[in-house]
């Protein structure tokens, strides 16, 4: 079972809605939560439990995005490129610039989620309620629970 946000005092409250803020701080984000599980997981269950949680989904989910970016990137202007370079004067087919276009979007979504989960887990743990990142907070609370992340 994972700690309740509810019964955590202010201080605890505060700290895991810091960890989950840091979101906002593109590149640097993931130093925060890192920091506060780091120093507070054996003062607080709850804190550690949030650090861990938001320090996960902060490296997870950016990295994932930017991967995808990058497979696609290479993927289309790598091996393709040459092969698809069939307009006048060496430009980009429509095709290609739209592809370009998703492929920006959705990195631009991805970083988007990753704010938009931290604010609310930030809000949430504020004001006292539980938050679980969705695919990851399940899983880091069992992991918790049986000892494996300390």
């Amino acid at each position: 079972m994972r700690p309740s946000t509810s019964q955590a005092s202010q201080d605890e409250r505060l700290l895991a809605a810091v960890a989950h803020g840091a979101a906002m701080l593109p590149f640097f984000g993931i130093i925060v939560p890192l920091y506060i599980w780091i120093t507070q997981k054996d003062w607080s269950k709850c804190v550690r439990f949030h650090a861990i949680q938001a320090l996960i989904h902060q490296m997870v989910l950016p990295a994932a995005t930017l991967a995808v970016y990058l497979v696609g990137v290479w993927g289309f202007y790598g091996t393709l490129m040459s092969r698809l370079l069939t307009g006048p004067y060496g430009t980009l087919p429509t095709g290609m610039l739209a592809l370009r276009c998703i492929l920006v979007i959705g990195v631009l979504g991805g970083w988007g989620l990753t704010i938009t989960l931290g604010l609310m887990g930030m809000s949430r743990t504020l004001a006292g309620r539980d938050f679980l990142y969705p695919f990851i907070g399940r899983w880091v609370a069992s992991h918790i629970n049986e000892g494996e992340i300390s």
